[in-house]
């Protein structure tokens, strides 16, 4: 990766601002550095010169940082746009991603994994705190089946008629099967929805969609 020679900090904490200053001086050894404590003085700067990286806050006194993600990467395409927040929540992180940051690091991450990642950006590796990557794997992985065993027909069809407020003998009864085998079938069904009442698999099993009261 080309070497970063002028960053840009969007801060408008100058304690923050000057802790970033000194995390990305020892690393990446830029021959500039500006900050900016909101985003018009951002977009001033922007306008005014060419940046290879930005550590960008989201919260800022006069808007969305987010909002600085694309006219920034429109005026430095080559650049790298780092997103450093405290905000770890989805709709932040994937908002900033899909608006075209290039990483995102949480600021109350260790300052050995906060210089770590930043280290990394030199050698082309995503700059994102070990639970931003976490979050962002999760978010792709197929969702997982509610049930490992589902329920057999004869059990939803028990469970049904139970979710209607017949109990387990008058429910057996309508299927035209023994007391004993619809307890067994209960059995069955208490095992897989995890749970130790007829109230409580009547509920889930409607939460979860296999069981229709009505």
């Amino acid at each position: 990766m080309p070497a970063i020679k002028h960053i840009l900090i969007v801060e408008d904490l100058p304690d923050v601002a000057l802790w970033l200053r000194e995390q990305v001086q020892p690393l990446l050894r830029p021959e500039r550095i500006d900050e900016a404590g909101n985003l018009a003085g951002a977009r001033q700067a922007i306008a005014a010169r060419r940046y290879d990286l930005v550590l960008l806050d989201l919260g800022l006194p006069d808007g969305d940082g987010m909002t600085l993600i694309a006219p920034f990467r429109q005026a430095n395409p080559k650049a790298q746009c780092i997103v450093t927040t405290i905000f770890d929540d989805a709709e932040h992180l994937f908002g900033a991603l899909r608006a075209g940051a290039n990483g995102y690091l949480l600021k109350d991450d260790t300052e050995a994994e906060f210089g770590g990642q930043l280290a990394g950006i030199l050698a082309g590796r995503p700059p994102l705190s070990s639970s931003i990557a976490r979050r962002v794997l999760e978010h792709f992985q197929p969702a997982p089946n509610p049930l490992e065993a589902p329920l057999t027909q004869r059990e939803q069809e028990l469970l049904t008629l139970i979710a209607k407020g017949l109990s387990v003998r008058h429910a057996a009864e309508k299927l035209g099967i023994s007391h004993h085998t619809a307890a067994s079938y209960m059995k069955g069904i208490y095992s897989k929805l995890q749970v130790n009442s007829r109230a409580e698999a009547t509920l889930k099993a409607v939460n979860l969609g296999l069981v229709n009261p009505v």
